[in-house]
């Protein structure tokens, strides 16, 4: 009998110590400046600035402070840890769509092309993450017949990363420290596989016949997470050289179902989305890596259990990004009478 009140005992500090702060979480319906059928997250590391992307228009929020219109991009976003820079496709003065990046002290800068780039229906490519600072900006540049990964700093300019023979590639995110770059490197036959970059070399860390790819990487690049196929479907995944690939499976048991991880916090905190495009549809999902035997969990069932107030009739569609310390939250919503919009929440 002790034996089992014991082992009950451990449980229960696991799943408390999964969910614990030092004060209950919140959630809010964040009260955007625009509206968009397309929106995107970015977070500083602390989670006081966010950088938010509400159909084409790019928004800088600030707690405290509230929003700054930065004016339209291209959809894709990128924020450094301080919080300071902005990185998204923005119109060149060639016309065409260049990488950009934005700082308060210089507005809009176009970060130009590659040597070997060209223009695609009126682009140069795209930017999807920077280091701590904003100095390294990483991304998808344009060759013609594809598309390359790209890294670019104010001493290199931008160079292009390795990609396969007629093939494509793509930056999706980088390291704060810089020492890691993660995206996919697609197979011969166009399938995209997960890859990370050390400095300029590609590295198949799922293997060369996995298919997926990678979407963010934790600070010291030691974590990353993503989507890859494994015995059921495609489903997010966790990696460490330690423990290797993880699959996090998907919310329900359900083998058509698919779930994609969008951001990790250093501290092995996943979040993203998972359902399907029939049905019901798809949900955010919280996973921890520090129980790594535990499935993902209903982002609002894990928000509740932590002290968010969340009403009934509202949906969490989608986790979109996490900042590095794990404090903050941020996502899209719907709910019952066809309302939708952005929450955040703050979990410790």
């Amino acid at each position: 009998m002790k034996k089992c009140l014991l082992t009950a005992a451990i449980c229960l500090a696991a799943c408390s110590s999964l969910f614990a702060g030092s004060k209950p979480a919140t959630w809010i319906k964040l009260n955007l400046p625009g509206k968009g059928f397309f929106q995107n997250y970015a977070l500083s590391a602390d989670g006081n600035v966010m950088a938010v992307n509400l159909g084409g228009e790019m928004f800088r929020w600030v707690r405290g402070k509230g929003y700054t219109d930065l004016g339209p991009t291209d959809g894709s976003i990128g924020m450094s840890e301080d919080g300071n820079a902005i990185t998204s496709g923005i119109l060149g003065a060639d016309g065409l769509v260049n990488a950009g990046v934005w700082k308060a002290s210089t507005g809009w800068v176009s970060l130009g092309h590659t040597p070997n780039g060209c223009n695609l229906d009126g682009s140069w490519g795209s930017p999807y993450g920077m280091n701590v600072d904003g100095s390294v900006v990483v991304g998808l540049a344009w060759y013609c017949p594809g598309a390359q990964a790209f890294r670019w700093s104010a001493f290199t300019g931008m160079v292009p990363l390795s990609h396969p023979t007629d093939r494509s590639s793509r930056a999706s995110a980088i390291s704060a420290d810089a020492t890691t770059t993660v995206g996919f490197y697609e197979a011969h036959f166009g399938n995209r596989r997960p890859a990370r970059w050390i400095g300029h070399k590609v590295n198949l860390f799922a293997g060369a016949n996995a298919n997926g790819e990678a979407t963010a990487v934790s600070s010291d690049g030691t974590q990353i997470v993503g989507q890859a196929d494994d015995a059921t479907g495609f489903h997010a995944f966790y990696y460490t050289d330690a423990l290797g690939m993880i699959s996090l499976g998907a919310l329900a048991n359900i083998d058509s179902d698919q779930s994609v991880a969008s951001g990790i916090a250093n501290d092995g905190t996943v979040v993203g989305a998972s359902g399907s495009f029939f049905g019901s549809g798809f949900q955010a999902f919280y996973w921890s890596a520090r129980f790594p035997k535990q499935k993902m969990r209903f982002m609002k069932d894990a928000l509740k259990y932590m002290g968010a107030k969340i009403p009934n009739n509202v949906i969490l569609s989608n986790a979109l990004a996490i900042s590095a310390d794990g404090t903050t939250i941020a996502g899209t919503w719907y709910d019952t009478n066809f309302n939708s919009g952005g929450w955040m929440a703050r979990v410790r």
